[in-house]
């Protein structure tokens, strides 16, 4: 007797993860966890925009180790061998407004590597579309 019921018990949990929850996570939560998840997935999409974990800086059009835009370690170290435009707040060798050639030479940086153009830059975040 007590198999039978041991085996109802296990037929039932086999049931419930086969059929599972019809509703999404989103709505199977209330208030501040909903919200909390929801940021999550959110936060994830938008971060394979701006991922500054691989070699390049989608954002910025130039590899992330000499991205002084994102990396306050790189922008100190492009100072400390005066590296620097002081005007645009950003290392000389990527300053695209200084030197609008610059963006080819990062561009042509990633083909070597890749084999295929660069994702498109924000021009806005270079600042490349300001006049000098």
């Amino acid at each position: 007797m007590m198999t039978k019921t041991l085996m109802g018990y296990a037929l039932l949990a086999g049931l419930i993860v086969v059929v599972g929850c019809d509703k999404p996570l989103s709505q199977t939560m209330d208030g501040e966890k909903k919200e909390k998840a929801v940021a999550k997935v959110d936060q994830k999409a938008d971060s394979k925009e701006e991922d500054h974990d691989g070699w390049w800086c989608n954002e910025h059009g130039v590899p992330e180790d000499e991205c002084s835009l994102c990396s306050s370690k790189v922008a100190k170290a492009a100072k400390a061998r005066g590296d620097w435009c002081d005007k645009h707040n950003r290392a000389k060798s990527i300053c695209f407004i200084c030197d609008p050639s610059l963006k080819d030479k990062y561009a042509a940086k990633y083909v070597a590597k890749f084999g295929k153009e660069p994702p498109a830059v924000d021009e806005e975040a270079t600042g490349a579309d300001k006049k000098k």
